[in-house]
């Protein structure tokens, strides 16, 4: 699977949290403190992004385009999927997860992509 951005998809919480619950994701809201980017990476679990606030930039590497997401864009990341996070000034967004407890560590490396 691919990931997928879409703008001016959603204009309220509510919306984000339904979608969520639809698709049998787990849902909460978080601010993301400014940031100097995260290198290329994965995680163990496929995540639904709805930006509510600031913008969030990240790269996907299977393409090198670079999505400027700010509020009412989703964005969806399939589990085991690279994707480099840019820097950013902050942002606030609701985060699907397709997993309740998160696998931990939530960054993980392209060495451990095949383990």
């Amino acid at each position: 699977m691919a990931i997928t951005v879409q703008h001016n998809y959603f204009e309220d919480d509510d919306t984000a949290f339904a979608e969520i619950e639809q698709d049998g994701y787990h849902g909460s809201k978080f601010e993301a403190q400014p940031s100097g980017g995260t290198a290329i990476h994965w995680h163990d679990v496929s995540m639904h992004i709805y930006i509510t606030s600031g913008t969030f930039r990240f790269q996907d590497p299977s393409t090198n385009e670079i999505h400027e997401c700010v509020a009412g864009t989703r964005f969806d990341i399939p589990e085991r999927t690279l994707h480099i996070e840019e820097d950013h000034n902050g942002y606030t967004a609701i985060a699907g997860m397709s997993k309740k407890n998160v696998p931990q560590p939530f960054v993980r490396p392209p060495a451990e992509l095949n383990t």
